[in-house]
Order: C-alpha cells, then sequence, then structure tokens
C-alpha cells in the first residue's frame, strides 16, 4: 500500500470515528440530560464506571475526561470494523444508507447485550430511552459512518 493511499485511508477512518464519536457523545450529553438531569461530566463518569464501577463518580473531571476516551475508542473500533467490511461485502456500498441505519442498530445491540454485561455497569431496563439510544445510534453513528465511508472509498 503506498503512504498516500495509507494517509487517505487514514482521513476516512479518522474522519468516520470523530464524526460519529461526536454526534453520539452530543446524543448522550442531551439524552441523559432531559431524563435524569445528568450533566456532561456525570455522562462520561458513567462511562468510566464500566471499568471503575461506582468509584467513577467520585473522581471528579479526570474519569469523566478517562471515560469519554474510552468513548472514542469505542467509536473507533466500530467505524474500523465498517470500513473494514465495506471493500469485503458489496451490499455495503450498494446500500450505504441501509447499511448505515443497520449498522447503528448492531452498535447498539452489541454494546448493550454483549459489551455492557462484561462491565461494572449495572444492567437496565429496556425503556424509552433504550428506543431513542436505538435511534440516535442508528441516525448518529451508523449512518454517518456508512455515508463518509462511502463517500471517500
Amino acid at each position: 500500500m503506498k503512504t498516500a493511499e495509507i494517509n487517505t485511508n487514514s482521513h476516512v477512518l479518522l474522519r468516520a470515528t470523530l464524526t460519529a464519536g461526536v454526534l453520539d457523545a452530543l446524543a448522550a450529553i442531551v439524552v441523559y440530560y432531559l431524563f435524569f438531569h445528568y450533566n456532561p461530566v456525570q455522562v462520561y463518569q458513567f462511562v468510566a464506571s464500566a471499568l471503575l464501577g461506582p468509584q467513577a463518580y467520585k473522581g471528579g473531571l479526570p474519569v469523566a475526561l478517562l471515560g469519554l476516551f474510552f468513548h472514542f475508542f469505542i467509536a473507533f473500533a466500530a467505524s474500523l470494523v465498517f470500513y473494514m467490511a465495506y471493500p469485503r461485502i458489496p451490499f455495503l456500498a450498494k446500500h450505504y444508507i441501509l447499511s448505515g441505519l443497520g449498522y447503528g442498530l448492531l452498535i447498539w445491540l452489541v454494546m448493550n447485550l454483549l459489551v455492557l454485561p462484561l462491565t461494572k455497569i449495572p444492567a437496565a431496563p429496556f425503556d424509552e430511552v433504550s428506543v431513542i439510544a436505538i435511534l440516535w445510534h442508528m441516525l448518529l453513528v451508523g449512518l454517518p459512518v456508512s455515508v463518509i465511508i462511502h463517500k471517500n472509498k
């Protein structure tokens, strides 16, 4: 692979990661404020609590920044998986809007059914916040990742 090609690929992956990560972060901040009155620091302390448990809520801004790092690492991993699958699965390119929406749903399912149960975050009920989270993952995470990769591959 040539250096220019690696640079282009890196920029596409970075753009997908940052777009999905920022949109997801903003959606989480808004929804968790509206439903639970969490401020942004509390939202990302919650994310950090996956590893640190309840102690995360005592850690202030440094722990929230750790949670934000985890958040963007997950956005990177999700973007990378789609990026790697895109040239190998023709359906993703042919139906990139539908693929992006489906990928957002898949991300939510993997996180909530596989990843979060392995963490220190207690199980949450499936409720209206869950439905909103599914929709924002479809529209603000999966769809932008798919569109950015489609337009730049």
